[in-house]
């Protein structure tokens, strides 16, 4: 479902995505986002970082926007294992590349 919003809405300043994208920006985001191996662990260390929760799903947001894409190298994961007995459609997962 696609939202009617007007041509001249502006985002919120106020938000926590915009308040993380104005202190680190986008390439320090995404170098956390690479380290910390998604949005989970990610939200939890800014969480503490900031003084205020930063939701998962914050990071999220913020990953599908600007289209991340994480490589996955370690063959010990669970789900790069599910991906070579072919139990995981690698396709659900855009923003892993599993080599």
């Amino acid at each position: 479902m696609k939202h009617n919003y007007p041509k001249n809405r502006k985002p919120n300043k106020k938000s926590v995505t915009q308040i993380l994208i104005k202190k680190y920006g986008e390439k320090e985001l995404y170098k956390m986002w690479v380290k910390f191996n998604g949005m989970y662990k990610m939200s939890d260390y800014l969480s503490h970082e900031m003084n205020f929760y930063v939701s998962p799903y914050t990071i999220r947001h913020i990953s599908n926007k600007f289209n991340w894409v994480r490589i996955i190298t370690d063959t010990n994961l669970p789900i790069y294992k599910g991906v070579l007995n072919k139990r995981i459609q690698p396709e659900y997962y855009r923003h892993l590349q599993f080599q």
